[in-house]
């Protein structure tokens, strides 16, 4: 069963694709701000980024490290990090992570 805020995130990309309203943020997210965290994130998070009207995401401590501060009110929106495991083999080998799903999780 699929996380409820996963599904909200997913559900926000693709009502905007059948809106036909999201060229400009896939076009932001392709090409990102480099000298930002979220410049490293999936093409996926860049975009629920540009969805959410915003060109910077960061997480609280983040934004005092670059001497910035949340105003009072503002809200988080949801980005999807990859869920991984471990798969040990008869041998007890340990292969490579799998991908086993999404997590939710803020900036």
């Amino acid at each position: 069963m699929m996380n409820a805020k996963v599904k909200q995130a997913l559900e926000i990309i693709v009502q905007r694709f059948k809106e036909g309203d999201i060229p400009e943020e896939i076009a932001y997210s392709i090409f990102p701000i480099l000298n930002i965290p979220a410049s490293r994130w999936s093409l996926l998070n860049r975009t629920l980024i540009f969805i959410s009207k915003t060109s910077d995401a960061r997480g609280f401590r983040q934004w005092e490290k670059v001497g910035r501060y949340v105003k009072k009110g503002s809200k988080s929106f949801v980005i999807l990090a990859p869920r991984l495991l471990k798969k040990l083999l008869e041998d007890e080998e340990v292969t490579p992570h799998i991908l086993a799903g999404f997590l939710s999780g803020s900036p």
